[in-house]
């Protein structure tokens, strides 16, 4: 065993990059590949033989949802959210470590309040057994979603926390 210091933050940051890397961009490019293949066989069904596949575009859909939302995480721990910097670019380190703190403090409060809000949406599909209309497919599965994606999120932005507050994402 080694008695390296550096062996346990690399050790955690290839778990973290596991989880919030490439876990999720293998999931997505595995949902992407599902939705084009999809989408080809529902091209070839409509114009070749003049059969649709008629819940094609409601997967698709939901497909795409679930895989923002997957991504939306590792967007998230990567640090890589669209920034407006113009005035941040000529701050003092002071106040830019304030905008960070106000950053990630809201970045997780609306996740948490978001996961919130979209829990109960799941709930109320839970106890009605709404289904979609192409594929019959629980209603609560696709707002499940939102209820993942901004968990995800702020898991991510509490695990970076450092990050966030520097400013520094490698």
């Amino acid at each position: 065993m080694s008695t390296n210091p550096d062996d346990k933050p690399s050790r955690r940051r290839e778990i973290e990059e596991l989880i919030f890397i490439k876990f999720p961009h293998f999931a997505s490019g595995v949902l992407f590949l599902i939705a084009c293949a999809l989408n080809i066989v529902n091209v070839i069904a409509r114009y070749v033989f003049a059969k649709p596949i008629f819940w094609a575009e409601e997967m698709l859909t939901f497909i795409v949802i679930w895989t923002v939302y997957i991504v939306a995480g590792s967007i998230t721990y990567r640090g890589a959210h669209l920034n407006m910097d113009l005035l941040y670019s000529v701050m003092s380190s002071f106040w830019k470590q304030v905008i960070n703190i106000a950053v990630l403090a809201s970045l997780v409060a609306c996740s948490l309040f978001t996961v919130t809000r979209s829990w109960q949406v799941v709930a109320l599909h839970l106890k009605t057994h709404g289904v979609t209309a192409g594929t019959d497919i629980p209603l609560w599965i696709p707002h499940s979603a939102l209820v993942f994606g901004f968990s995800f999120i702020a898991v991510a932005a509490i695990v970076r926390w450092r990050a966030y507050i520097a400013g520094k994402f490698d």
